[in-house]
């Protein structure tokens, strides 16, 4: 039988104090950040173009203008923008699709900018879209009514429904 090795015991206490201590600041960080996140004021999007360089501009005229966030590089975003604009086109007198190229640095090269989309083709040089408007989500479709104003955001992976 061996002895009992109290020097153990210290060494085991303070591995679990150490421990402890280190989950307690990581919660209270985490903590931090979702309440510094959620406090920060977030602007309702509205359609403006002048918040947005055109690459090739178009009229939606008196239709609901369907803006998708795309970032090039995203294979998701490019699925999305095709799946949508194939369920559009079926729906001639339906809402307009536009793209929005987001959390690109530089300037699109013209090859970006090459679909024809009703509502256009935006880059959001400013990054309006993640800092003033606070969203993240590629692939998500801002609805705008024929002035501007937000009707509502459909979720990247929400089924199409044009109404």
């Amino acid at each position: 039988m061996t002895a009992p090795n109290p020097g153990g015991r210290k060494v085991g206490r303070a591995i679990n104090r150490a421990a402890l201590v280190l989950a307690v600041a990581l919660l209270v960080a985490i903590g931090s950040l979702w309440w510094r996140d959620r406090t920060r004021l977030r602007e309702t999007p509205r359609w403006d173009a002048a918040h947005a360089v055109a690459l090739r501009a178009a009229d939606a005229g008196e239709r609901e203008r369907w803006i998708v966030a795309v970032n090039p590089e995203c294979s998701h975003c490019r699925d999305r923008l095709a799946h949508l604009a194939a369920a559009l086109a079926r729906r001639p007198q339906g809402p307009a699709l536009g793209v929005l190229l987001v959390d690109v640095p530089r300037r699109p090269d013209s090859l970006a900018a090459a679909a024809a989309l009703p509502a256009g083709v935006w880059w959001d040089s400013a990054a309006t879209w993640r800092t003033r408007w606070r969203r993240s989500a590629y692939g998500e479709v801002l609805v705008f009514s024929p002035g501007g104003s937000l009707r509502r955001v459909l979720p990247p992976d929400s089924p199409v429904a044009v109404r």
